[in-house]
C-alpha cells in the first residue's frame, strides 16, 4: 500500500489503536472454492456409496416425485464446497469480516440494552451508522495460522432447485492477530460490551451452527 502524503498527521486523524488477538474454537470458511478444485475434490472424497448422498438422493425423489437417476443428477448439481481464502502465508479470513462482526456485536448490545442506541459524537448519530464510520480493521488479511484446514463439514442445504449438500472447510484452534484503529475514545466498559457480546455472536460461515465463537484473548492500546 503507497503512503498517504498526510501520513505525518495520522495519529491525529486516528489517535486510537487497539492490537488485538482472538482464539476462535472452530471457524467455517464460507467462500466458494474455486470451480474446478471444488469439483476435484469431490470426485476424489466422495461415492455413489456416501450415506449422506443416498440420503440426499431419496429426499428430492420425495420432494419432486422424480426417479432414483434424476434425483441423483440433481444432487449431484447441488453439491457445493466452501472454504478459505489462501496466499503464501496459509489460510485466512479478510478484515472486512472482522470489522462485520463487530457492526453485528454492537447491533446486539444496543438490542440488550448494553449500549446506548443514539447519542454518539457530536451530532448524536446511532451507533451502528457511528461505529462503521470511526472504527475500522487495518489488515486487509487476518491469517488464521495454519495453511490446511483442520477438516471438512458436510450439511444439507434446501435451495428453489431441491436438497442438495454443503461442504465447508473448518479450521480448530485458530488465533486470529488484528489492529483497530479509532477516531472516538470508547470507553473500557463499552469496548467489553461489544467484544463480550460478539464473542457469543462468533465470526465466519455457518455461525447459526455453532461455528465462529471466539475468546478476545488480548486487547491493548498502543501509541
Amino acid at each position: 500500500m503507497t503512503t498517504s502524503v498526510f501520513a505525518d498527521l495520522a495519529e491525529k486523524a486516528w489517535p486510537y489503536t487497539f492490537r488485538g488477538q482472538l482464539h476462535i474454537g472452530t471457524i467455517a470458511g464460507g467462500t466458494p472454492s474455486d470451480e474446478h478444485v471444488a469439483e476435484g475434490w469431490l470426485r476424489t472424497k466422495l461415492a455413489d456409496r456416501d450415506d449422506l448422498i443416498r440420503e440426499a438422493v431419496a429426499t428430492t425423489m420425495a420432494e419432486r416425485g422424480i426417479t432414483a437417476e434424476e434425483a441423483a443428477a440433481e444432487v449431484d448439481k447441488l453439491k457445493h464446497l466452501n472454504g478459505f481464502k489462501r496466499d503464501s502465508h496459509g489460510l485466512y479470513i479478510e478484515g472486512r469480516q472482522l470489522k462485520a462482526a463487530l457492526k453485528e456485536a454492537a447491533s446486539v448490545a444496543v438490542a440488550s440494552g448494553k449500549l446506548n442506541a443514539r447519542g454518539w459524537g457530536k451530532t448524536n448519530k446511532g451507533l451502528l451508522g457511528y461505529l462503521a464510520e470511526h472504527v475500522f480493521v487495518v489488515e486487509d488479511r487476518l491469517h488464521l495460522g495454519v495453511t490446511e484446514p483442520t477438516g471438512i463439514t458436510q450439511r444439507f442445504v434446501h435451495t428453489f432447485r431441491g436438497t442438495g449438500i454443503q461442504y465447508e472447510e473448518y479450521v480448530e484452534d485458530a488465533k486470529v492477530s488484528f489492529t483497530v484503529k479509532a477516531d472516538h475514545e470508547f470507553t473500557r466498559e463499552q469496548w467489553a460490551m461489544i467484544w463480550l457480546t460478539g464473542e457469543q455472536q462468533g465470526i465466519g460461515a455457518s455461525r447459526s451452527q455453532g461455528f465462529g465463537r471466539y475468546t478476545v484473548t488480548a486487547w491493548d492500546q498502543v501509541g
